[in-house]
């Protein structure tokens, strides 16, 4: 559970930060490096659900959610909604993480 709790910790602070920078697009997945500047916010909202992605595979792999209703994991080719479906799933986990231990 521990390493859990860490990708929950991580995707949500990640997913913050980029809510903060506004919404747009993502990088492709995957991503290939290259000469033309990546846009810092793209680059962000990529990293969270990159790490929301390692939760929902967490997730489906121990039977650790607490929500239920997990999304496919991302794959080649993924589309943004489906980058924002696994950042919506951690931040619905998160929420639930807290308000079990503020006892709501």
């Amino acid at each position: 559970m521990e390493c859990r709790d860490d990708l929950l910790e991580t995707a949500a602070v990640l997913d913050a930060l980029a809510l903060c920078h506004g919404q747009g697009s993502y990088l492709p997945r995957p991503y290939q490096e290259s000469s033309t500047a990546v846009p810092r916010d793209g680059e962000l909202r990529t990293d969270a659900s990159d790490v929301a992605d390692q939760l929902v595979h967490h997730d489906q792999q121990h039977g650790t959610s607490t929500t239920g209703d997990i999304p496919a994991g991302l794959e080649d080719g993924c589309t943004d909604s489906e980058r924002d479906a696994v950042r919506a799933y951690a931040r619905r986990e998160r929420i639930t993480r807290q308000e079990r231990w503020s006892g709501i």
